[in-house]
């Protein structure tokens, strides 16, 4: 373990090796930059990271990872920036964080066997760009943010969305990592280690590739992944009905996620409708989104181009809760049933259809820009919090939700404090996910993540520390009373519980004795999963 004396010494010549291995352009130095990536939208503590690194291959990430960690430097590997969990946010300067996004090649795209081999740097969206001449893509297939969060930085935090409703999160579909580990050595699974194989399984003896999905980077950084491939299915269904209560939107969407039949199926509270409508899909705003449909979708792009037009400039007013549904199908048929099964099943639930614009945008434009998902409708603060519930809890954790957010209603009209939340599934797996919204200083970190007018209409907003205060604490009450009715959580990071909520003390033990061996100094982004140098 190396002491404050070896690190004064140890950190400057680590520096200059890593300038020799990486190229000086690609070890980020200044105060400013080192700040900036060092920085998460979660407003929790943490420390600069003392350089930031910037590698090109496996090879050159392996020799860094080393020379760092035999310098007593903790790794902490940065994917796209779009953590609210300190994800990536280091816990000590001695810390060298390695942003990814040099590592984006596509390697492989196996057409055969069904499998694509990506660097895991690539965005969501380059990768699905590179997918769509082939006509395949993978099964989950990004985040709304994709435009900008990696391929490597959504395993690691387990994330879901596009395909999410019949695919699951995107660990699911991963069947093969490179991992370089503490040490600077390189870790194959799945398959792609077999000395006569390929890549193409990932239940090759125990699942390896388990153990490095959902982990946050603690156990290794993700150099790249296999995911599974699907052909891209040619029809989809469009469904949006609004519902008069949330009891009612749950029971309809609760009974879709059993039939397995929605890509996509997600709700709206008033407030997030309400906001939609004010910086979201509004018919002005929506005019280039209306032209990519319709440049995307020849004859059929057209007319749901014009099925967005004609939703008009305010789709969702006046709406109290609304779902949203894309349902795919290699036939139009299939596609046809599924959608009109949906729908039989939110007008049984008391739901009345409504434009179809929302779910036809995310489709035909899954990865725009992120300030209608990380800033409220007149340039608020956006934090989240979720809790992930089977099925048969989504109707009691969403009244138990709605309990909190009414009771402390006067205390956050006091602050001057929003909230919304938006109700999705994974599988047969329910998330719904309450967000705060308040009026604080954005920062250079948010304010680089939106376009130009409105950084500049938003970047003079004052910090309100006070504010925020109140607004953090409510998001951990919300948190810790998720973690009461046994709710889990995607992007553990170091916000939600892990090593500390586990029951079962052989499994805290396990996980504890991975991290032991895989990082014996716990220099792999201590902290994370609840887990540091004393694990």
């Amino acid at each position: 373990m190396a002491t404050a004396a070896t690190l004064a010494n140890d950190v400057p010549r680590a520096i200059q090796q890593l300038q020799q291995v990486l190229g000086p352009d690609h070890v980020l130095l200044d105060e400013k930059e080192r700040a900036f990536f060092s920085t998460d939208l979660s407003f929790r503590p943490r420390e600069i990271a003392a350089a930031v690194i910037r590698p090109g291959s496996t090879e050159e990430l392996a020799q860094a990872v080393g020379i760092a960690t035999r310098a007593g430097l903790a790794v902490v590997p940065r994917g796209g920036g779009m953590s609210y969990t300190s994800g990536y946010t280091p816990d000590r300067q001695a810390s060298v964080l390695v942003d990814m996004r040099r590592m984006r090649r596509v390697r492989e795209i196996n057409l055969e066997d069904m499998y694509v081999t990506v660097e895991c740097g690539c965005t969501w969206k380059e990768l699905w760009e590179a997918l769509a001449p082939h006509g395949v893509r993978t099964p989950y297939w990004g985040p709304l943010s994709g435009a900008f969060a990696t391929v490597g930085g959504a395993i690691s935090q387990n994330s879901l969305f596009h395909g999410s409703g019949v695919h699951g999160t995107v660990a699911e579909s991963v069947i093969g990592l490179e991992v370089v580990l503490a040490d600077g050595s390189v870790l194959v699974t799945g398959s792609g280690a077999h000395r006569h194989s390929n890549p193409f399984w990932r239940f090759f003896g125990p699942d390896v590739t388990g153990l490095f999905t959902a982990d946050t980077g603690a156990f290794g950084v993700k150099a790249a992944a296999t995911l599974r491939l699907i052909t891209n299915p040619a029809h989809t269904g469009y469904l949006s009905y609004k519902f008069e209560t949330l009891e009612a939107m749950l029971k309809a969407q609760t009974r879709i996620a059993k039939l397995g039949i929605a890509s996509e199926c997600y709700g709206f509270d008033p407030y997030y409708n309400s906001g939609f409508e004010k910086q979201g899909i509004t018919f002005e705003e929506g005019l280039s989104k209306v032209g990519q449909i319709a440049r995307k979708g020849g004859l059929k792009g057209i007319v749901n181009a014009a099925k967005v037009a004609i939703g008009g400039k305010r789709i969702l007013r006046d709406v109290p809760y609304s779902l949203h549904m894309t349902l795919d199908g290699l036939t139009e048929v299939v596609a046809a049933e599924h959608t009109d099964l949906a729908a039989e099943i939110c007008a049984e639930e008391g739901g009345v259809e409504m434009a179809n614009s929302i779910p036809v945008v995310f489709r035909g434009a899954p990865f725009g820009g992120v300030r209608t998902i990380l800033l409220g409708s007149d340039g608020e603060i956006w934090i989240p919090v979720h809790g992930f519930f089977p099925l048969s809890k989504a109707i009691p954790a969403a009244a138990a939700t709605e309990r909190f957010l009414a009771e402390r209603r006067p205390l956050m009209e006091q602050w001057g404090i929003k909230t919304s939340y938006l109700t999705c599934f994974a599988g047969p797996e329910f998330v719904i996910e309450p967000s705060f919204y308040w009026h604080d200083e954005l920062g250079q970190f948010r304010l680089s993540l939106i376009e130009p007018e409105f950084a500049a209409k938003w970047r003079d907003i004052p910090a309100n520390e006070a504010r925020r205060q109140v607004a953090l604490g409510l998001r951990d009450e919300l948190r810790d009373l998720f973690d009461s009715l046994g709710g889990l959580h995607l992007q553990i990071g170091r916000y939600y519980p892990y090593t500390d909520i586990m029951a079962n003390a052989p499994l805290r033990e396990v996980i504890r004795g991975v991290k032991k061996v895989l990082d014996p100094e716990g220099l792999m982004n201590p902290g994370s999963l609840g887990l540091g140098r004393a694990d």
